[in-house]
């Protein structure tokens, strides 16, 4: 009882394969002193991809050694995701040197459930977008753009 009582006070956290920029429940912030909207977080900014852009079921943010970062509140909390998309993104960049490219600006993998989309974020990050194929690939890569610095940890 004592254990759950510490997890729903926050003092206790359940294990998780993410590092979570929500706040835990029943953790309450200080009330804003500034008129400034408060930075957004890595979370803040996937829901958002998945709210704004129709078609898009659920993002993950990891890290390039394989470390989940942040997930939308829509996606699985799978710890082995993180470390898919780390292995597909450094056998993506081989691939662009077999084909004599130099910079890999993303990788799609087409199957029958949709699309997956997956982009460098900085040198150490990378984001997969999960989709329907009808899915507005530009309107997606543009807020992914204007949102980079966030998600490449420049807020953090």
């Amino acid at each position: 009882m004592e254990k759950v009582k510490t997890v729903a006070d926050g003092s206790l956290r359940p294990r998780s394969g993410f590092v979570s920029s929500r706040p835990s429940p029943g953790r309450t912030t200080a009330p804003s002193t500034s008129a400034l909207p408060a930075p957004l977080d890595p979370c803040t900014v996937l829901d958002e991809l998945v709210v704004e852009v129709d078609g898009v079921n659920g993002a993950v943010l990891a890290s390039v050694d394989g470390f989940g970062l942040a997930k939308s509140a829509s996606m699985a909390d799978e710890p082995s995701h993180p470390a898919m998309l780390a292995a597909a993104v450094g056998l993506a960049h081989q691939l662009v040197a077999m084909g004599r490219g130099t910079q890999l600006r993303q990788l799609v993998v087409d199957h029958d459930g949709g699309l997956l989309l997956v982009w460098p974020i900085g040198s150490q990050r990378v984001l997969a977008v999960l989709s329907s194929p009808s899915v507005d690939q530009r309107l997606l890569r543009s807020l992914v753009k204007r949102r980079a610095s966030v998600l490449a940890g420049a807020t953090l």
